[in-house]
């Protein structure tokens, strides 16, 4: 548990630590059984909390399998109306992205690789990725809008609001197919490469 869990309240401790027992124990079995083979039963028997317990923390074996994905983004929309948008947008929303999975728990690398290596093997995981992944860049577009006051329509913010995700698919990608080599660090990097790579390939032409 870290510092700032510690200085949360009893009952927000043992809710972190369910949800944290429930991802676990999913991505083991997941991981081993596979997922379509796994049931709720099994998972929650794995992690010993009721049924109950396990709909009230995730609403589907999707969710829960996808865990170490929300926590980036959770992170990623939490420090987003804290940011003051100063010089390019894009680069702002970078930055945010960069901080949000610089600061997550050093285990989070892992499990990572492993959801999206999971993700492979399950279309309907791909799906669910690719629906929340929707529902942060229209949460993303929405706080643009409201922050830079301009008018709903405005189609702008949803397109930088979807390159942000964009690049990070690209440099996910590419970091789990090197097994995470070079850590967190080379995350980063290629997520910043994937950044510096969008203007140039709007001016590109033939």
């Amino acid at each position: 548990m870290s510092i700032d869990d510690r200085a949360l309240p009893l009952r927000e401790r043992k809710r972190i630590r369910t949800r944290r027992a429930l991802a676990d124990a999913a991505l083991r079995l997941f991981t081993e059984k596979g997922f379509a083979a796994t049931t709720v039963e099994e998972l929650v028997d794995a992690a010993e909390v009721s049924r109950s317990t396990f709909f009230r923390a995730f609403p589907s074996k999707e969710a829960v399998a996808i865990e170490a994905e929300t926590e980036l983004w959770t992170g990623y929309l939490d420090a987003l109306p804290d940011r003051a948008l100063t010089g390019t947008v894009l680069t702002a929303l970078r930055d945010v992205l960069s901080d949000t999975a610089a600061a997550l728990p050093a285990d989070w690398d892992e499990r990572y690789i492993a959801t999206r290596r999971l993700a492979l093997t399950a279309p309907s995981l791909l799906g669910h990725i690719d629906y929340a992944r929707s529902g942060v860049e229209t949460q993303v577009a929405e706080q643009l809008t409201a922050k830079l006051g301009l008018p709903e329509d405005d189609l702008r913010c949803r397109i930088l609001a979807e390159l942000a995700t964009t690049a990070w698919s690209i440099a996910g990608r590419g970091w789990v197919a090197a097994d995470g080599a070079g850590g967190r660090a080379d995350l980063l990097e290629r997520l910043h490469e994937a950044f510096a790579a969008v203007p140039h390939a709007l001016r590109l032409s033939t």
